[in-house]
């Protein structure tokens, strides 16, 4: 932890282009850094080696947290922040509180403000705003702890944005950019025995604001916790523990680097003491070593130790397994006077015919980009958080994490170390606004090299020791050039163990991975086939906006095609709103103009996320759960099926697996499945017994295989399903609607009844009135419907352009003529419609004597149309109608496109949750595959559809306008220009007094490629032309099983 000169000057001025040396320090990208401390590890000197063991930081007395509330002043501009703030004399008068850490707008100081691809000012580097650059002043007094007089002191910032000076007791000790990666100050000479003052000043933006533009809100503070800490004079300065392999993997060798610096009067004598413990042996020590070493006053010290042993238990996501290394120093007399841990994984990294190898085995990467970000308290994540949002990976089958845009909190490196989480660790560095364009990226500006160096290098010398980090990342979108690749050349020298990628180098030598954004599945054929000369993983893929994530299993299938293919990280991982109140006590989740109202912005664009703000999983991770299941069934022939491990190191062992029969959506028989050990990698052929096989009988026999953890893991309980296929053995024949069966039908004052069952019709034609048993259930007419409230994506392609004919077809229908007449004993109604742009609708009901109508739909659009978002039929229901019931995919929604991680099965809901509440209201609530579907009030009365053919429904407590998108109502254009930016909340969404009722023949899937632009894959669209579709509708009566009627 020696200190870095007192400034850090770039290159010469000649090389400086198009740069005005500013006054101030924060507008000048040369300075950086003042007598901040070395980077190093992240470790914790301990007063001795059990407490290093087995005490918390938090409870060392070498430690002193600050978190908390501090006496803090907030201005528009920095000439208004008062000057003498940081003396010990000048008195803080109208100042406000602020917890540390945290946010100044989570807490009411000024506005967070989200962009995407442009900068939150208009000032050109390197100078910052002067007229409107909030500034804070922070002040806080503690007392020394007394034990503490003759050892050093030290500060630590965690992380504080974006340009920091620090002052102790009136004098300034420092100045520090990079908002997220410690600074840490040597505060030995400022501080007095007794009480004290440190003070900070913090700019809202500054130069560092040019390499700090990361797609997420915008918002100022210190993020991490802030602490002192003490150390002997003499301390362990840095370590650095480099796990090696020989190469059958069957010794380990851990190289370590111990630097102490004596910062006392006069040299002397200590001891190392090094020790790797095991956790599987009870903590035993597997491997000693002790070495003496003199250390000349004012200097440091770099011993290196290595540590040797046989058959080490290899560290990978699959099988996490650490040693402990304790390193202890002893001083001439043999005082223990300082103690420390690491965690040692054992593994080996390499790149070798086009493939990523870990432990000599190439790997699959199925993984998500992580935002550090909470709804209340932005970018300030608590280890509860952080421990939320590894164990919800680890259940839905993510093995991946890229830290996208910047390196995270260290308990977060701690987590994946532990649970067991790949790890591309990346650069706190994109300066998207200017790598937009060759004429201003900065990737050849080489003033600007030695910040973008001193981003890489904190993250380097702080994470190196960390085994989940397999691949380092020197930032993301800001541009190309010298200035990466000398950064390129920089890390593979202090690091040559690693991978390291950066995705604007395509193919470059400064990339070592093939890493691109959203490629097509297209591109990533072309790719791989191409014999590449490195691997191929996706930086960023399936951007998960709103209702989102269709196709992810058509790239999973190209991917498992080629080996040169090794997966991607999911763009992304949580949703970033905060959560808001509104002035009806309601809550939602905040974007756009909610946080800023005056400045441009690019709306919902900060909601990509596969769980909301508060980690409730949205539909989609289901999803990427069952793609990314690391085991796959597959039915060779009747009675056979193929196990496929999809593991890398595992054997199915450690799983339990199961069968279970299904008839009608009703399990009938299940039981264990014998599955012999089957490595990783390898297949294995079942034989099902005959009780999974027994399909007698006219109805629907689903066979489901499951693969379940058999003993606890990583975060994983007994019991938790990891994998799982269905089969379907058998589809039910379906009788047709007899006209005849049943009493004779009735006519009375134009309404049809037949067994209770009433229809009647408006003079559109449309089917206006359903009673049973004297109970009206409709409170509007069941009509045709080809719209859909746009999703996300679908605003990202311009659907409400290229598909608004369809918006209001259907209330455009014209009747041309009708015709109702006796049918076999029946009823049959027929109309016809025109659409004067080319559309044609026959619409057939049949009424039979038992009540069943069936409803069969012709269309034939003119194929000259643009394609529909859906086809099929909608209506509204009396308000008690609120309980859905369906045989189908569920129980999440589902899409034509992302419907494979939802299993066929039965199932109920309540309509008030059988939606989704996205953040910005839209599509939600289907189900696919649906047999049948009904809705029921609270004592079973109610109505059913039964398909016949292509089903789909959803059911709605609001009208489809609460969702809808308008834009002649709502949405402007963005600061990006990448979607629209709207204003509806879906935590406004206002319920009806009635229930929306979709039955769809088809609706197109949701896509996922991007957001904007990308159209949804072509086999998941429905274009114009002739469809038909049938569907029967069943009224139930109270204590009816639905079911009796699915025949």
């Amino acid at each position: 932890m020696s200190l870095i000169s007192l400034r850090n000057v770039a290159i010469a001025g000649a090389l400086l282009s198009n740069v005005v040396m500013a006054q101030e320090r924060w507008q000048d990208h040369t300075v950086f850094q003042i007598n901040k401390a070395k980077p190093r590890a992240s470790f914790f000197g301990h007063t001795s080696s059990e407490a290093a063991l087995s005490q918390a930081q938090v409870d060392s007395p070498n430690y002193l947290s600050l978190n908390g509330n501090w006496p803090f002043h907030w201005v528009e501009k920095p000439a208004n922040a008062p000057a003498d703030f940081y003396l010990p004399k000048f008195t803080p008068e109208n100042w406000s509180e602020i917890h540390v850490p945290g946010n100044w707008e989570s807490q009411g100081f000024g506005h967070a403000i989200y962009l995407d691809e442009r900068y939150p000012f208009t000032t050109s580097w390197p100078d910052a705003p002067t007229d409107y650059n909030p500034t804070g002043s922070y002040r806080k007094t503690f007392t020394l702890p007394s034990n503490w007089q003759s050892r050093k002191v030290w500060l630590h910032v965690g992380a504080a944005r974006s340009a920091l000076t620090v002052y102790v007791n009136g004098k300034e000790v420092g100045y520090s950019q990079g908002a997220k990666t410690p600074a840490e100050f040597d505060i030995s000479d400022y501080v007095t025995e007794g009480d004290n003052l440190l003070a900070f000043r913090i700019m809202r933006w500054s130069d560092a604001s040019y390499l700090e533009s990361q797609d997420m809100l915008r918002v100022t503070g210190i993020e991490r916790d802030v602490y002192l800490y003490s150390t002997p004079k003499t301390y362990l300065a840095d370590i650095d523990a480099n796990a090696e392999l020989n190469k059958n993997f069957s010794k380990g060798t851990v190289n370590l680097g111990i630097t102490l610096r004596n910062e006392d009067q006069q040299e002397a004598n200590y001891s190392v003491i090094t020790k790797l413990l095991d956790p599987r042996l009870g903590m035993k020590t597997v491997s000693f070593k002790r070495s003496q070493l003199t250390i000349k006053a004012g200097a440091p010290n770099s011993q290196q130790i290595k540590h040797q042993i046989d058959a080490p238990a290899l560290w990978s996501a699959e099988t996490p397994n650490l040693y402990t290394l304790l390193v202890s120093v002893v001083d001439a007399e043999g005082q223990e006077i300082e103690a420390t841990t690491q965690q040692i994984g054992f593994r080996h990294i390499q790149i070798q015919n086009s493939q990523l190898l870990v432990n000599g085995k190439a790997i699959t990467i199925r993984g998500v980009d992580r935002h550090e970000t909470d709804p209340y308290t932005g970018h300030v994540v608590s280890r509860a958080r952080m421990e939320q949002d590894i164990r919800l990976m680890k259940q839905n089958n993510i093995n991946a994490v890229r830290t996208a845009h910047y390196p995270n909190d260290p308990y977060w490196l701690t987590l994946t170390d532990r649970y067991g989480l790949y790890v591309v660790g990346e650069a706190n560095i994109e300066s998207h606004p200017l790598a937009i364009s060759e004429d201003t990226q900065i990737g050849n500006e080489m003033s600007w090299y030695p910040a973008h160096l001193e981003r890489v290098k904190r993250m380097v010398e702080r994470d190196k020791n960390h085994p989940s980090i397999i691949i380092w990342s020197l930032g993301n979108e800001a541009g190309h050039g010298q200035v990466f690749e000398q950064m390129y050349d920089w890390v593979k020298q202090r690091d040559p163990s690693r991978p390291v990628q950066y995705e604007p180098a395509g193919l470059a030598r400064y990339t070592d991975i093939f890493c691109p954004m959203y490629p097509s599945i297209e591109r990533l054929e072309k790719f791989a086939a191409n014999n590449p000369d490195r691997p191929g993983i996706m930086i960023e893929y399936a951007h998960a906006m709103g209702n989102s994530v269709g196709n992810l299993k058509e790239y999973w299938q190209v991917i498992n095609r080629y080996p040169a293919l090794q997966g991607g990280f999911i763009w992304d991982w949580v949703d970033q709103s905060w959560e808001r109140t509104n002035d009806k006590g309601q809550t939602y989740l905040a974007y756009g103009k909610d946080y800023h109202p005056d400045l441009p912005t690019d709306g919902n664009f900060l909601n990509n996320g596969l769980v909301d703000p508060h980690r409730n999983p949205h539909p989609h991770l289901a999803e990427v759960k069952k793609v990314y299941q690391p085991f796959r069934f597959i039915q060779t022939r009747q009675g056979t099926i193929e196990l496929n491990n999809r593991f890398d190191f595992i054997s199915s062992s450690s799983y339990a697996f199961y069968w279970r029969l299904q008839r009608d959506g009703v399990t009938v028989a299940t039981d264990k499945l014998a599955v012999p050990d089957t490595p990783a990698g390898a297949s294995s052929l079942l034989t099902l017994p005959a009780a999974a096989l027994a399909t007698a009988g006219n109805g629907d026999y689903v066979l489901t295989l499951e693969a379940r953890q058999a003993i606890p893991s990583f975060g994983l309980d007994t019991g938790h399903l990891i994998a799982w296929d269905q089969f379907e053995l058998k589809r039910k024949t379906l009788s047709p609607v007899m006209p005849t069966e049943g009493k004779p039908l009735s006519y009375q004052a134009g309404q049809f009844s037949a067994n209770g069952l009433q229809i009647g019709f408006n003079e559109q034609g449309w089917l206006n009135n359903i009673t049973i048993d004297g109970q009206p259930l409709l409170t509007a007419p069941l009509v045709a419907q080809f719209w859909r409230p746009p999703t996300d994506n679908d605003l990202g392609n311009q659907m409400v352009e290229w598909a608004d004919f369809w918006r209001h077809a259907a209330s455009e229908l014209v009747l041309e003529r009708q015709s109702d007449e006796a049918h076999d004993g029946g009823h049959q109604f027929r109309r016809f419609y025109h659409h004067p742009q080319g559309i044609s609708l026959e619409v057939r009901y049949l009424l039979a004597g038992d009540g069943r109508l069936e409803i069969e739909l012709m269309l034939d659009a003119d194929p000259a149309l643009p394609k529909l978002p859906k086809f099929g039929l909608t209506t509204e229901l009396e308000f008690p109608y609120r309980f859905l019931s369906w045989y189908g995919r569920g129980p999440e929604e589902n899409y034509w496109d992302r419907n494979s991680g939802s299993a066929i099965g039965r199932y109920a809901l309540p309509v008030d949750d059988a939606w989704h509440r996205y953040s910005r209201p839209q599509e939600t609530g289907l189900r696919t595959d649906l047999r049948y579907v009904a809705l029921r009030n609270q004592h079973g009365l109610g109505l059913m559809a039964i398909a016949q053919g292509p089903l789909q429904s959803s059911a709605w407590p609001f009208a489809l306008a609460e969702i809808d998108y308008d834009p002649t109502k709502d949405g402007s254009e963005s600061a990006s220009g990448l979607v629209p930016v709207t204003s509806k909340h879906g935590g406004e969404i206002a319920l009806a007094n009635s229930v929306t009722w979709n039955l769809d023949y088809r609706q197109m899937g949701v896509g996922g490629d991007t957001s904007w632009g990308r159209p949804v894959h072509e086999q998941f669209t429905l274009n114009p032309g002739k469809h038909r579709f049938t569907l029967i509708l069943v009224p139930l009566r109270a204590g009816e099983d639905a079911s009796k009627h699915y025949r």
